[in-house]
């Protein structure tokens, strides 16, 4: 049976409480301003690369260290956005932006440091009015980074950006909470999105999305996306160390897959209650590979099934490899084949209770090689992509995952070339 992961009353109000405390605290601290660019490293958005590989020294650390100013001043001025730093609670609040004012940078192409970043604790940080208009990047190759307690939530909509990050680690979470994004692919980014805490990203509209990372309680959930290539979900959060809640990661959302450069999609959902009641629709001729596992490692989980009560949509010549590990996963399960074909992995025993009906018992995969792409959050510290790769008994070899590494590398260099050499002709 199903294990649903509905926010509690009582889980509201220890939010709340939380909340409390942690202004009462800060209030008998100090007042210590952050500086602009205050981090000790922002590589999120180093260039030409983009890629967050260096980040996890500021996504995925603990805020411990820094004391934010509590500034009850005006809310939203123009050069903190136009500097890219809202850092501090009150800051960038509310804000009303109309004709020019929303493309930001107002005064230049890019941001200082090309991100406009978004860090505070009393969710009142980064937030637009209902009549304000979305902000847009002037330059798309830039990153929006959402840091703490409730950033970037309620009315949040950013367009024309070139990749996203949001994180909380404490367990009142809600970064890019009732928000909206619309990425933009380019030259110099990969535009992908990072979602890491208690949900973060969740009862939102991401779209244009390359691929995307979820991570911990009810991340990405009840939620509209719009993505290119791959998801991966699990429960357990690299920012949120001590969480009181677990589980629920892409439950109840929207996922619709197109193709873009590669018509490959990986879907990973793993731990307990992921991807619960969520729906999946995939583009014509797609190659799909999908791990549903509430006991992968690294989860807690077991208790309530992955992927349980889904429904999957193929369009015509979608081929899909489902992998659906432990008994209490994928069940009522929907797969709605329309000229597509559907395969479980399944060691050929069709008395699983979770064997989806629709599907053809498999010994192995039967869609092919499926490449798994990396995204942009990757560090050496912290892996953002699961541990558990769909059907271990058909990994690549290395050779081959050299050679994709290897072509991805060639086909940046020459992106970036070809985007000079327009420059130079104009």
């Amino acid at each position: 049976q199903a294990v649903y992961y509905e926010p509690s009353a009582a889980f509201m109000m220890q939010a709340a409480l939380a909340v409390f405390l942690l202004l009462l605290a800060q209030a008998s601290q100090p007042v210590v301003e952050v500086a602009a660019g205050g981090s000790t490293d922002l590589s999120c958005t180093a260039f030409p690369s983009c890629e967050c590989h260096h980040d996890s020294a500021t996504l995925l650390q603990s805020r411990s260290h820094q004391a934010l100013a509590v500034d009850f001043g005006p809310t939203c001025l123009q050069a903190n956005l136009n500097n890219g730093t809202c850092v501090g609670d009150n800051k960038c609040f509310k804000c009303n932006l109309e004709g020019a004012q929303a493309l930001l940078p107002s005064d230049e192409n890019r941001f200082p440091e090309s991100r406009l970043l978004c860090d505070g604790d009393s969710s009142s940080t980064c937030s637009l009015n209902t009549t304000s208009l979305p902000i847009r990047f002037v330059e798309a190759s830039q990153v929006m980074v959402c840091k703490g307690t409730g950033t970037c939530r309620d009315e949040w909509k950013v367009e024309n950006v070139g990749a996203v990050c949001c994180s909380s680690p404490s367990n009142v979470g809600q970064t890019c909470y009732f928000s909206s994004f619309a990425l933009q692919n380019n030259t110099l980014c990969q535009s992908d999105m990072c979602c890491d805490g208690v949900q973060v990203c969740s009862n939102s509209t991401i779209n244009t999305v390359e691929s995307l990372l979820c991570k911990g309680y009810l991340a990405c959930s009840d939620s509209t996306v719009g993505l290119e290539r791959d998801l991966y979900c699990n429960e357990t959060s690299d920012v949120n160390l001590a969480p009181s809640l677990s589980g629920g990661t892409c439950s109840r959302s929207w996922f619709d897959f197109t193709n873009g450069e590669s018509n490959q999609h990986v879907v990973d959902c793993l731990g307990n209650g992921v991807c619960d009641r969520s729906f999946f629709t995939f583009d014509t001729n797609a190659s799909v590979s999908m791990e549903c596992d509430s006991n992968a490692t690294g989860t807690g989980g077991g208790m309530g099934g992955a992927c349980q009560n889904a429904t999957i949509t193929l369009a015509a010549d979608v081929c899909l490899d489902l992998n659906c590990t432990q008994d209490v996963d994928c069940l009522n399960m929907v797969v709605n084949l329309n000229g597509g074909k559907c395969f479980f992995n399944n060691l050929g025993q069709q008395t699983r209770p979770n064997f989806v009906a629709v599907c053809t018992a498999t010994n192995g995969t039967e869609c092919g090689p499926i490449q798994r792409e990396p995204i942009i959050c990757t560090s050496t510290t912290s892996s953002t992509t699961s541990t558990t790769k769909p059907y271990p008994r058909n990994r690549r070899n290395r050779r081959n995952r050299r050679e994709h590494r290897r072509n991805r590398r060639q086909n940046r260099r020459n992106r970036r070339q070809h985007a000079r050499q327009y420059r130079y002709s104009m």
